[in-house]
């Protein structure tokens, strides 16, 4: 065996633009099956981690009634001992109590339908990061004047002027709107930063004000500093009614929670709901977010809590439309990545028939002098091995810088693609995944495909005719 390694080495570099065509076609191959599934995956992730740190968490306490009857009558009561017996599961991190109801909002002239968030504001912006998403930042007629008089480029105050009326988080999400990059332009962004500065205010304890999502914001005309009202249904009959002053915005990278959150805290609407030390859920943080942890996790709490009084649900059951609309793309994706692996075979397929033909005469040569035409069989494998793998060692090699920028600064789109993407209540940025079991499923796809490829020359050589061979 080491003898045929050796020759079939050796035989790949006698032709070696043969050789580089077969390696180019396995690398691009690689690269692009590669670059697509990222680019997938890494946009599924995004919208997944958008919805649980956003909202849900990964895990959530129910009392049995209220996934099907989402009321504040089927809330249950705060129990110490309850929230010992969760956080005593190991792969546990962060557990937050809540209140999650359903009220109109109105100031007056607007009303809309809004979802209300009874908090704790510290254990909540632990797993949330809710603080993080209060609105530093924003355009306003205010600060337009003050850009008008500073010294900043036209081309900056024109870009500007077209942002009237965003806020932001962050400089970061600004920098993608002026189509800027952040790090070479991180002064002139802090200058941008101070003029459109903004002032929200983050939920304290037993604050007696509301943060309020930021489109939210913009359909009822409220701002901060403002008095919102709101109406909904209290404990077991109860009225629920009153006048909130608005702290903070909040900014969401999911359109869907940005245009109907209000935040609350817990002890205010306990007091609202009139439903005293109640709650709705407890929401759950993980350390180890796997699938197989994640049901290792629900395990342990069942055997924690007591299952006829409470239901456990994951962030899958929570959210199933953001599970259907996940499944759907990837069935559609696996199909686009199915129609490119047919291009690639073909490719490989064609580029394995010009060499088994270019080398007809070499091998009745071989097979005239003593070779068998198994062992040929061997070699002629051996060197699409080796072909197959210094394609795919460069596909692989090529497609991690690619990847490690695409998965730390994702591509934000702008515009009408923007506009039309935020219309399905996903965020217009194109991630890619880290590294995972989609690289080596490539890889081997690409393999097996190679592999089916070489069927042709190992049956050409099988029924090969010397005589005819050699005269050919």
């Amino acid at each position: 065996m080491k003898s045929y390694i050796k020759l079939a080495w050796r035989n790949i570099w006698r032709n070696k633009r043969r050789t580089i065509i077969t390696s180019s076609s396995v690398l691009f191959a690689i690269t692009i099956a590669l670059l697509t599934r990222s680019f997938q995956l890494g946009s599924y992730d995004n919208m997944i981690k958008n919805v649980i740190k956003s909202y849900t968490g990964y895990l959530q306490i129910q009392s049995k009634d209220y996934w099907d009857d989402q009321t504040i009558d089927n809330s249950f009561e705060l129990d110490n001992e309850l929230l010992k017996k969760i956080q005593s599961v190991e792969n546990i991190s962060t557990v937050v109590p809540r209140i999650e109801s359903f009220a109109l909002a109105s100031t007056g002239e607007k009303t809309k339908g809004v979802f209300l968030m009874a908090i704790k504001p510290k254990i909540e912006t632990s797993i949330t990061k809710l603080e993080h998403k209060l609105v530093r930042f924003r355009v306003t007629e205010n600060s337009l004047k003050k850009i008008e008089k500073s010294s900043l480029e036209n081309s900056i105050k024109e870009k500007l002027i077209k942002l009237d009326g965003n806020g932001y988080s962050n400089l970061q999400r600004l920098s993608s709107d002026l189509e800027i990059d952040y790090m070479d332009n991180k002064e002139l962004l802090e200058k941008i930063g101070e003029l459109i500065k903004f002032k929200s205010k983050y939920l304290s304890k037993n604050d007696n004000g509301v943060l309020v999502s930021y489109n939210l914001a913009k359909f009822i005309n409220i701002d901060v500093g403002d008095t919102l009202s709101l109406l909904s249904n209290g404990y077991h009959g109860a009225s629920a009614a009153d006048n909130f002053p608005v702290r903070g915005l909040l900014k969401f990278p999911s359109p869907k929670l940005d245009s109907r959150m209000v935040y609350i805290t817990l002890p205010q609407a306990q007091n609202f709901f009139s439903a005293e030390n109640h709650i709705t859920s407890i929401a759950i943080d993980l350390k180890k977010t796997s699938d197989k942890n994640l049901e290792k996790t629900i395990s342990h709490l069942q055997s924690n809590i007591d299952t006829k009084k409470f239901s456990i649900k994951s962030w899958k059951e929570l959210n199933k439309e953001l599970v259907q609309q996940i499944e759907s793309d990837n069935s559609s994706g696996k199909i686009m990545l199915g129609m490119i692996y047919m291009i690639i075979a073909f490719g490989i397929f064609g580029t394995i028939l010009m060499m088994t033909a270019e080398r007809k005469r070499e091998f009745g040569v071989m097979v005239a002098i003593g070779m068998q035409k198994f062992k040929l069989s061997i070699i002629i494998t051996i060197e699409l091995l080796f072909i197959t793998m210094i394609g795919t060692i460069l596909g692989i090699i090529s497609s991690i810088p690619i990847v490690l920028w695409g998965y730390y600064k994702p591509i934000r789109l702008t515009g009408e693609m923007a506009e039309m993407i935020e219309s399905f209540g996903i965020e217009p940025v194109m991630p890619m995944a880290w590294f995972g079991d989609y690289y080596y499923n490539q890889v081997i796809v690409i393999l097996i495909l190679v592999l089916i490829s070489m069927i042709y020359p190992a049956i050409t050589i099988s029924r090969l005719n010397v005589i005819k061979s050699m005269r050919d």
